[in-house]
């Protein structure tokens, strides 16, 4: 599990997928008000989704691999906007978007999601 620091967990919900198979969502709150919800299959972490008025720490997030992906995505990236990135591969999806006072984005590894479980469920 990442850790917004300093955080609370607010709530650990178990849940199932449409085929019936477990998962937890984990849901963390820091001082600046930051909410992070995260997704949790056989101890993996497979989705994430924040939101808040300021942006969490992606590298503490996302963890050093997939940092490197969201730097490299930034770096190469021919966006008109500053506002949105969103970074696809075969195994790891990012979006992220902010703008001052209001931040949010998703990612997540869909080959590690849970028999049954949908992107749609990432809420």
């Amino acid at each position: 599990m990442a850790q917004i620091e300093p955080y609370t967990i607010m709530n650990q919900t178990p849940l199932q997928t449409a085929t019936g198979v477990p998962y937890l969502v984990i849901i963390q709150q820091n001082t600046r008000g930051m909410v992070l919800k995260e997704f949790v299959y056989q101890g993996l972490v497979f989705a994430q989704l924040w939101f808040g008025s300021a942006l969490p720490n992606l590298n503490i997030v996302l963890g050093d691999q997939y940092y490197a992906r969201y730097e490299q995505a930034l770096n190469h990236s021919n966006r008109t906007s500053h506002r949105q990135l969103q970074l696809i591969d075969n195994e790891f999806t990012l979006t992220n978007y902010g703008r001052m006072g209001d931040f949010w984005g998703t990612s997540y590894l869909s080959n590690r999601f849970p028999s049954g479980f949908s992107i749609n469920n990432i809420q």
